[in-house]
């Protein structure tokens, strides 16, 4: 019997963190789909790119505050968000915004300089 109340210890303890990780996406939803469903879940973009050129800037100037980094070629993307102090790392695939699809998700937040 004294297993129940452990039980019922580790469930409370678990019960907060697995609703602070809840994501309302899933891997190949499009970009666009993802960003709305996590913005609609609390979720809020998190800035993170202070530069000036690349596919970084122009995804900045369309709206897409929350973006971090793009690769080159075959194009990766990292997006940022943030709620209740947890951090939600996005990463999409896709040439074009239209075009990108969500490829993986973390909760690591990003590196500060």
């Amino acid at each position: 019997m004294k297993l129940k109340p452990l039980l019922i210890s580790l469930l409370c303890c678990i019960s907060p963190l697995s609703h602070a990780t809840d994501v309302p996406i899933k891997e190949h939803m499009p970009f666009v789909n993802a960003r709305k469903a996590l913005i609609k879940n609390g979720w809020k973009p998190n800035p993170t790119y202070t530069g000036e050129y690349g596919v970084e800037n122009i995804l900045q100037r369309k709206g897409f505050t929350e973006i971090e980094s793009c690769t080159v070629g075959l194009q990766f993307c990292s997006f940022n968000y943030v709620r209740n102090g947890v951090c939600l790392g996005v990463a999409t695939v896709g040439e074009e915004v239209k075009d990108m699809k969500v490829y993986s998700w973390s909760f690591k937040c990003p590196e500060q300089d």
